[in-house]
């Protein structure tokens, strides 16, 4: 062989084994960095924060979806009730009141029938005592 190759393969190895011991060194400063007992303590709460937001989120927005629906519903049901009152209100006048005005036999017929209700609660009333 040569002598400068001798050399040169020569200079190689202790560089060499200078970058393994390096890579090495770095190796186990990560090593102990990962298993660290305050730095597996670090990580566990952070993980542990980051799945009790992730709860929290899914949480609220399920609750803010199902208000949402709610809110429709009862929006929805009030709209019934509005346009089924509505109805029921026109019927009532309609048996009230016809094209020649008032109807005095119906209007007799409930203020009796309003009559008769208190009446009756003023007689149970007076029993009860």
């Amino acid at each position: 062989m040569d002598a400068s190759k001798q050399e040169g393969a020569g200079g190689e190895i202790p560089r060499d084994l200078a970058e393994a011991r390096q890579r090495l060194a770095d190796s186990i400063g990560s090593l102990i960095n990962e298993v660290h007992p305050k730095a597996v303590a670090h990580r566990t709460i952070d993980d542990a924060k980051a799945t009790a937001q992730r709860t929290f989120d899914e949480a609220k927005a399920t609750a803010q979806t199902r208000f949402d629906d709610a809110k429709t519903a009862a929006q929805r049901t009030f709209e019934e009730v509005k346009a089924t009152a509505g109805e029921k209100m026109q019927q009532l006048k309609a048996e009230l009141k016809d094209d020649n005005g008032w109807r005095a036999d119906r209007i007799v017929a409930i203020a009796g029938g309003v009559l008769g209700v208190l009446t009756f609660v003023g007689i149970v009333r007076g029993v009860r005592r």
